[in-house]
């Protein structure tokens, strides 16, 4: 009975810890989305040059050059991460429209923990 309880009490706190590093990445992903579409000038602290050129609409060449970032018109849907420790891959929809750009498209970005943040190394668009 007693190593049942256990066993019970490591898998809740398992799970608990795996859900709260969840929150944690979900938030850090939505913050990555947000510096690549503004194109803001900090966006090494939060990706590589490569997953930036994949997100920002005017370095994959959907947004026109006098495109402006507003934040209320960019909608991020549920994020979804699975994670192993340092690592994840995370799956999540986002969403732009104004008068000179309208897209809706899942993106998978890849994790790494790096410097007390989750810094992403990858991105995939799926068109």
């Amino acid at each position: 009975m007693r190593g049942k309880k256990l066993v019970i009490s490591l898998t809740i706190i398992f799970v608990v810890a795996y859900v709260l590093f969840g929150v944690w990445i979900a938030n850090d992903s939505k913050v990555v989305l947000e510096k690549a579409m503004s194109g803001a000038a900090d966006y090494p602290e939060y990706m590589n040059q490569t997953t930036y050129q994949k997100i920002n609409p005017i370095e994959r060449g959907v947004g026109k050059e006098n495109f402006t970032y507003d934040k209320e018109l960019h909608r991020i849907g549920f994020v979804f991460p699975l994670h192993f420790f340092f690592v994840s891959k995370v799956y999540v929809t986002q969403q732009y429209e104004n008068d000179s750009l309208g897209l809706k498209e899942p993106v998978n970005l890849k994790l790494k923990l790096k410097s007390g943040r989750w810094y992403a190394t990858n991105a995939h668009i799926k068109p």
